[in-house]
């Protein structure tokens, strides 16, 4: 009995178990090639020489339960896969989907294959939009102590958003070291309009819904956008003085403009005021530069510390 090749077991047998016309073969060499055949065979198997010699064909390989019997492939030595791009070799199982760590994939730093994200090293801007929901963007991060610090976005609508800046936070301009924490300090609403001629012409304005006549020259109503005020004790700062909107500085005339009429509660009527204007010699005139600036505390704007008041 001896371990031989595949070549040296079909040689032996070519030549060893010939046709028997002659009577030739004996017992032993029928006995020997089988004991040869039984001691080859794993050395055979186990060489891997299947590419050329006994190649497997026409259906797969598999490890089958039979009979609650379990059949496995054990490869101590790795799987080797030559068709996939560049070769390789695998030593450890694929753990599946639920089981790959994200952060011991390779190629974390490589590349930049995330384009809806910032790249780390900040060298392009993001490929789409970013959503954060009700998350608060600062420089703490989640620390237990960055709620209310920097800004975050309250949903709306479908076409509408609020940028909520934290009360723990106030917007510092780097140009100047200027800085507000409120935006109760910023006009609620302005005009400015001409009434030469006895025409209304608005030149600009903001948060204006409505200017009108309020009887003869000189008495104008003005109507704001709903929801600019939250009451009417606001501020108003108004002036018409000029007779030309490109005069010479001393070209003016003296105007007083009363601002006394304020109603309306944005439910059943929109907030109003009242712009009269009235000369020197008191007559109501349509001057041809007004000015409106108003000062007021928005719908949902909480009041500050009242100032102390000394009679």
């Amino acid at each position: 009995m001896a371990v031989l090749s595949q070549d040296q077991i079909r040689t032996n047998i070519q030549s060893e178990l010939a046709d028997n016309n002659a009577g030739l073969i004996s017992a032993y060499d029928v006995r020997h090639n089988m004991e040869d055949i039984v001691d080859s065979i794993n050395q055979i198997v186990a060489s891997g020489d299947f590419d050329v010699s006994t190649p497997f064909t026409g259906s797969n390989v598999r490890a089958k339960i039979v009979n609650n019997q379990y059949g496995m492939f054990i490869a101590e030595s790795g799987i080797s896969f030559p068709n996939s791009p560049g070769g390789g070799v695998q030593y450890e199982p694929y753990p599946g989907a639920s089981g790959i760590q994200h952060n011991t994939l390779a190629g974390l730093t490589v590349g930049d294959p995330h384009t809806q994200y910032m790249h780390l090293n900040g060298t392009r801007v993001m490929q789409d939009n970013l959503g954060v929901g009700n998350n608060w963007i600062n420089s703490s991060g989640n620390n237990g102590l960055s709620d209310n610090h920097g800004i975050r976005f309250q949903y709306v609508s479908s076409t509408k958003e609020n940028m909520i800046v934290g009360s723990g936070t106030t917007v510092k301009f780097d140009a100047d070291g200027s800085s507000f924490s409120s935006g109760k300090g910023v006009a609620q609403a302005w005009i400015n309009f001409s009434a030469s001629g006895g025409i209304i012409q608005v030149r600009d304005s903001y948060n204006i819904r409505q200017i009108e006549r309020d009887g003869g020259a000189g008495k104008f109503l003005i109507t704001f956008v709903s929801g600019v005020l939250a009451n009417n004790d606001y501020v108003a700062m108004a002036n018409s003085n000029a007779r030309s909107d490109n005069d010479a500085g001393e070209d003016f005339s003296v105007n007083t403009v009363g601002v006394v009429r304020r109603y309306g509660d944005d439910a059943s009527m929109l907030r109003k005021l009242s712009f009269h204007v009235i000369n020197d010699a008191g007559e109501y005139v349509d001057a041809a530069m007004n000015d409106l600036v108003v000062f007021g505390r928005s719908v949902g704007a909480v009041s500050g510390v009242p100032p102390t008041v000394v009679q």
